[in-house]
Parts: structure tokens; sequence; C-alpha cells
């Protein structure tokens, strides 16, 4: 490995451990993420689901504190996906599911005990584009059909 290399190889490193140090403090108590797991319903349906009201009165996402959003859609016992957003970047997304009926695939829907939550379905193949469309870059209009 040349000199150049190594230099290369050593930033990648440290960029790698500040990546480590930033998952090991989400998973402190000092850290504020709020983690929703959905039990295999997300598999047949096709949608991971968002409550943001029950019975009237804001829930879920909506009034969620968190820093960060972890969802984990599991089937069994065995987590099949885990998603984590900047819980502002999650907001804005579901924000525009339920101004623009049908963003990204999206569904406003009644669910929970006795249907008493007011949920957005968001199709599960969707999920990347919550993260996506807070990028700054200028590709970012190309990537939103």
């Amino acid at each position: 490995m040349g000199v150049n290399d190594r230099a290369k190889f050593d930033l990648d490193l440290q960029y790698g451990q500040q990546g480590e140090r930033w998952l090991t403090w989400l998973g402190t108590d000092q850290a504020k993420v709020e983690v929703k797991t959905e039990r295999d319903a997300w598999a047949t349906t096709g949608n991971a689901v968002f409550e943001y009201e029950c019975r009237g009165k804001p829930s879920g996402i909506a009034v969620t504190e968190a820093d960060y959003w972890c969802h984990i859609l599991r089937l069994g016992d065995v987590p099949q996906a885990t998603y984590l957003w900047r819980t502002e970047d999650l907001k804005a997304f579901l924000r525009k599911c339920i101004t623009m009926p049908g963003h990204a695939g999206s569904r406003l829907t009644s669910g929970g005990d006795g249907n008493a939550s007011k949920v957005i379905l968001v199709p599960v193949p969707a999920l990347w584009r919550i993260a996506s469309e807070t990028l700054p870059f200028a590709t970012r209009a190309q990537s939103n059909p």
C-alpha cells in the first residue's frame, strides 16, 4: 500500500469510526430516538403505517419530540428492514402525503383499535424517498416523478 493509499485508508477508517460512534450514541439515553416496530402485516399489504392522530388528538409522528425516527419491519421475531430518518425529514414527507393525495403512492386511512386512528400508508418501496426528497442536490428533482 502506497503512502497516498494509506492516507486514504486512514481517512476512510476515521469516517467509518465516526459513523459507528454516532450509531452507538443513538442507542443511549442521551439520544432522542422514537422506535416503531411493525409486525407481519406490512409484508402482506406492502405498506408501512404512520399514525398521526388518535381519537381526534395528535399522536404518533405528529407529537414525537425525537430527533430520529426508527421504523423496523419484522416478520415474526426477525427484523427484515430498519429505516432511520431525521424526524423533521419524515414529518416533511408525511405532510406531503396529507396535502398531496397519493404522494409517493401513499394513502390516508383509519386504523388501529376500532379505527380510532388516522394513519398514512406508505408503500415499503417508497420509503427511500423520505430521505432522498430532503437531499440538497439538484438531481433530487429528477428522481421525483
